[in-house]
């Protein structure tokens, strides 16, 4: 069951944080995650915060990095993802150009549009090439959650 708590911040209709309920409304819809998977945002990874993260029931766990500008930011967050997290994805709110698609190809980055109508993907994220330690205490802190947090 996913839960939206009405005084959640994330949930604002201003910046970025207007494409959360569009983007998990999809990733449901699209069985990206089900009511087994782990859902949390602002996950504090590596003295940062990722966006979104998500954990299937056989531990695939993907990390939704949202800007509504700034590609080449956002393209650094998700691949400093891309070292804890088995797929990396840039969710954005406008079609980027051309030229950023490769980057985030070149690096192995997804990358999702949520803008005036539905999220489409135009690019799936690379092989995983995470693990180790940072992954493993990723890993630990969604268990421990042990819910859906969104």
């Amino acid at each position: 069951m996913m839960l939206f708590l009405d005084d959640d911040k994330a949930f604002d209709t201003s910046g970025e944080s207007r494409m959360m309920p569009p983007l998990v409304e999809w990733l449901q819809r699209n069985r990206w995650v089900r009511s087994d998977s782990v859902v949390m945002r602002e996950v504090p990874v590596n003295g940062r915060r990722v966006d979104l993260v998500t954990m299937t029931k056989s531990g695939v766990m993907s990390a939704f990095e949202l800007k509504l500008g700034g590609f080449g930011r956002v393209l650094e967050q998700a691949v400093y993802n891309r070292q804890t997290f088995d797929k990396s994805w840039i969710v954005i709110g406008h079609h980027p150009r051309q030229a950023n698609l490769e980057q985030a190809q070149r690096f192995g980055v997804g990358v999702i549009v949520v803008g005036e109508s539905k999220p489409a993907v135009l690019l799936r994220p690379g092989s995983a090439v995470c693990g180790g330690h940072s992954r493993q205490r990723a890993r630990q802190k969604l268990m421990e959650s042990g819910d859906i947090h969104v």
